[in-house]
């Protein structure tokens, strides 16, 4: 997909739901409270700001916000009477430009996302699936033994799984059924609902004091499974700016990473400190100026890895960050 210049049929089409966001109280210029405590709200709210931009870039297209929002609507459509509030569905999806609208369109339907990466082992994925109570799955990389398809969207095929002997009541207000932080998902316990309130907190406290907007490139490096991906995928999305998807061989490979930062000029990249030092070391001789904030979380940070990066001079205008809890400048 790739984005659509500015024609006035779009600014039609904007003001018609900015106007209908208002009928049903929310406002999409976010210039007073209301309700805007969902990931999937706060998400229609830009995309009736900012219909034409380019939302999301992969290394194969590009996604507007108004391309992501119609994917959103049409899935949570599908889903009606099949998901909904209490109950989570998993979304099995390539990293690309339109895993986010296969994202919204469930939070839409009411039901909590169980994200799942095609390179899990289909053990792991059935596990996490019973374990969240999952009975409906929406794939664009196929499906496993049981799942019957019932409807396609695009590239997503919605199915549904053999009805389950326990079902799981996921809490109101659930986004994800996140796997736990840190150690082997291959040795998860249990998946752990994580509240739209959790990320949308995360987004913001960081995207203001990070002065983020429409300009800003941001990463989306990380698995949806974990919390990092969750959060480095919503900053840009729910702040107007441009998400680059980070595809799985170019994040193994730490040259191909600093290469994609420079040639995407990407403004924002959230790391661990262990890949911050990775990326540090191989991205030796780069300079990055359109770097602008660097985000570490996830990990302790040694104070080594931080002083490292600056001295090196591939980002002279990047700060540092740790946002692992509140955000503070390294």
């Amino acid at each position: 997909m790739n984005a659509v210049p500015d024609h006035p049929e779009l600014d039609r089409l904007s003001a018609d739901v900015a106007g209908l966001l208002g009928r049903v109280g929310l406002d999409p210029s976010g210039g007073r409270p209301v309700r805007r405590d969902r990931i999937d709200v706060r998400f229609a709210a830009m995309a009736a700001r900012h219909p034409g931009r380019v939302a999301v870039r992969d290394g194969q297209g590009q996604a507007t916000y108004l391309e992501l929002e119609w994917l959103a609507d049409e899935i949570a459509r599908r889903l009606s009477g099949r998901a909904g509030p209490g109950s989570a569905v998993a979304v099995r999806a390539r990293r690309s430009c339109l895993t986010a609208g296969a994202v919204v369109g469930v939070l839409r339907a009411g039901a909590a996302v169980l994200p799942l990466e095609p390179g899990h082992s289909a053990g792991l994925q059935e596990f996490l699936m019973r374990d969240a109570g999952v009975w409906v799955v929406v794939s664009d990389c196929g499906l496993l033994g049981g799942e019957i398809p019932v409807v396609k969207t695009g590239r997503f095929v919605i199915a549904v799984r053999p009805p389950l002997a326990v079902r799981r009541e996921v809490a109101p207000g659930t986004a994800f059924m996140a796997l736990p932080a840190g150690g082997d998902p291959g040795r998860a316990l249990a998946v752990r609902p994580l509240p739209h309130a959790d990320v949308l907190a995360w987004v913001d406290g960081c995207v203001p004091m990070l002065g983020a907007g429409l300009d800003d490139v941001w990463t989306w490096f990380h698995s949806l499974s974990l919390d990092l991906g969750m959060r480095e995928m919503w900053g840009p999305l729910l702040s107007g700016g441009r998400a680059v998807v980070v595809d799985g061989d170019t994040a193994c490979d730490a040259r191909a990473f600093a290469r994609l930062l420079a040639r995407q000029e990407v403004t924002v990249v959230a790391q661990l400190p262990s890949a911050l030092a990775r990326l540090g070391a191989a991205a030796r001789g780069t300079v990055l100026p359109a770097l602008r904030h660097v985000l570490l979380s996830d990990e302790p940070v040694d104070k080594a890895v931080p002083a490292a990066w600056r001295s090196a001079g591939i980002a002279p205008h990047a700060m540092t960050w740790d946002v692992s809890g509140s955000p503070k400048v390294l």
